[in-house]
């Protein structure tokens, strides 16, 4: 409720930006430095080539996943809410030299109505925790995705974030009664899990570090 509220209040088309000037510097640095590389290969193995496939990089912040999407042939839709990560990431592209279309702005719980399109891939890397409501935002990510298309989601686990006081309180709330204040990592398995309720034709998840949920998944062609 109080995200909801927040969000009502706080509009990307009025102005607001969650991320302040100098945070945008410092998170564009760490992004490109810890690209990884292995990720989009990893996609072409699992679901084929990406050229001519339309692909929605939500949450996609600077660029940089966007980019090798777009060196790989795919057509791209970038979706944020912060307008200083859209200027980024638009600089981004046309330095790199490929055409990336940047949706309108908007919270990730807004894709599917600001979004008509469906997709070939959608691809949500360190995002998922922004989202206001995990179980509406799985069927979100799920209905964005054409029949036979795949999911690929990408989301640090509370290990990493080793709450204490009231953030370990925030990440009760969110683990046991599923409500959410701020943006709490979601417990480990809950993404995995979340997929398995809806029709999907397969599902891999690597879960060798504690830290992140790697979960990828092929909707059904029905």
């Amino acid at each position: 409720m109080l995200n909801h509220l927040h969000a009502a209040m706080h509009h990307p088309h009025r102005g607001w930006d969650p991320v302040p000037p100098d945070h945008l510097a410092d998170y564009a640095a760490h992004a490109a430095n810890t690209f990884d590389t292995s990720v989009v290969p990893m996609l072409e193995a699992r679901i084929g080539s990406l050229s001519g496939k339309r692909v929605l990089d939500l949450g996609g912040g600077p660029g940089h996943y966007s980019i090798e999407f777009c060196r790989r042939g795919a057509q791209v839709v970038w979706y944020d809410v912060s307008r200083r990560y859209l200027d980024f990431a638009r600089a981004n592209a046309r330095d790199a030299g490929v055409a990336i279309e940047f949706s309108s702005l908007g919270y990730l719980d807004d894709a599917r109505r600001r979004l008509e399109a469906e997709f070939d891939l959608v691809f949500c890397r360190v995002s998922w925790s922004y989202c206001m409501d995990d179980r509406r935002f799985a069927q979100i990510v799920y209905s964005l995705i054409k029949p036979g298309g795949a999911g690929y989601v990408e989301c640090n686990t509370p290990d990493l974030a080793h709450p204490k006081g009231l953030r370990k309180f925030q990440y009760f709330l969110n683990s046991r009664l599923w409500l959410k204040i701020g943006h709490p990592y979601p417990p480990h398995g809950r993404i995995e899990s979340l997929f398995r309720r809806l029709p999907i034709a397969d599902i891999c998840v690597d879960y060798s570090s504690v830290y992140i949920d790697r979960v990828l998944f092929l909707k059904t062609k029905a």
